[in-house]
């Protein structure tokens, strides 16, 4: 964890990236500590509608832990929590919003893969002259909705290509203020969670059917990756399912008010059902999590996906996805 910047200095940085930011799990004092963060909230592809559960109408899941992500230049003492705490946040976060995890009396209808981690810049990293390095393509992917990530990568490249052709004109003119915003959220170290729906349906078939995605993240100086990987799916969570076209801004306690309620212990980590298990550890979901494992750590070298000795699965889950793709 590093130095974390004053609260009213937090504030006015999350004001500047973007505007008016909206509270989330409320009754904290202003000067409680906070969790700022960015949520992209996509369905990729419009032809796979998805209409968002209800109470009565709740969807079931099965999740497939895609792992833990640590790219970019390493940061000294960086703690990931258990896979399994992760998992359990994922759950008390989409049971609200009548996400429900499969039994044997109601399938699975969504796969939800699920990766998390730090994703840092990379001071080393050589840029080719027409395309942006991996590393920067993932982190500015990560704040930025698709239709955004395409406009500023392509700026980016064009600023480069008058910088080199000596071009009178001036960069900033290019931009407008919210992809600039949005470029420096991507120069930040941030941690992040990363949440896929896919049709379960599509998956049995060897079809990949992506319906939705949410991409949660906080810049990680200030704050530990265990407290901040929950509330990062805590308030970003009402999300899931959303077609968004901009990054909304969340401010969060970076640990929610205290409250107990007494009741019937219950076992809040997913746990699939032996069915779910058997189709989850087909190779086609380890190949479509691996490729999204290297498509989000945006990085191929040593230090790059599928770290065995770092991911241990949740129990219940299989174990994490070799490096080949679909």
């Amino acid at each position: 964890m590093r130095t974390a910047p004053l609260p009213f200095l937090a504030l006015a940085a999350a004001l500047a990236a973007g505007g008016p930011v909206r509270a989330a799990d409320g009754g904290s004092s202003f000067w409680s500590r906070k969790i700022y963060l960015v949520v992209v909230a996509e369905q990729p592809r419009p032809e796979n509608k998805f209409s968002a559960p209800t109470a009565d109408h709740p969807v079931y899941y099965a999740a497939f832990d895609g792992g833990y992500i640590e790219e970019g230049d390493p940061i000294a003492n960086e703690r990931p929590p258990a896979p399994g705490t992760v998992a359990q946040a994922l759950a008390r976060g989409l049971a609200p919003q009548h996400f429900l995890p499969a039994t044997d009396q109601a399938p699975p209808t969504v796969l939800l893969i699920y990766h998390w981690g730090a994703l840092n810049r990379n001071s080393i990293e050589i840029h080719s002259g027409q395309s942006l390095g991996p590393n920067q393509r993932a982190r500015i992917a990560l704040v930025a909705p698709a239709a955004y990530a395409r406009r500023i990568q392509q700026d980016l490249l064009d600023e480069r290509t008058m910088r080199e052709t000596h071009s009178p004109v001036w960069f900033p003119y290019f931009i407008d203020f919210h992809e600039r915003d949005i470029l420096e959220l991507s120069r930040d170290d941030r941690y992040f969670v990363i949440v896929s729906a896919y049709d379960y349906a599509a998956v049995a078939h060897h079809q990949v059917k992506l319906l939705w995605r949410a991409k949660m993240s906080t810049r990680s100086a200030g704050v530990a990756m265990d407290t901040a990987l929950p509330a990062l799916i805590r308030s970003g969570a009402p999300y899931f399912g959303r077609n968004l076209d901009e990054p909304q801004y969340v401010a969060t306690p970076e640990v929610p008010a205290g409250q107990v309620t007494i009741g019937e212990p219950r076992v809040l980590a997913y746990l699939p059902t032996p069915d779910v298990a058997r189709e989850l550890a087909d190779p086609f979901v380890r190949r479509l999590a691996g490729r999204e494992h290297r498509q989000f750590s945006g990085e191929r070298g040593p230090r790059g996906p599928w770290r065995h000795d770092q991911h241990q699965p949740a129990a219940g889950s299989p174990p994490p996805a070799g490096p080949d793709h679909p």
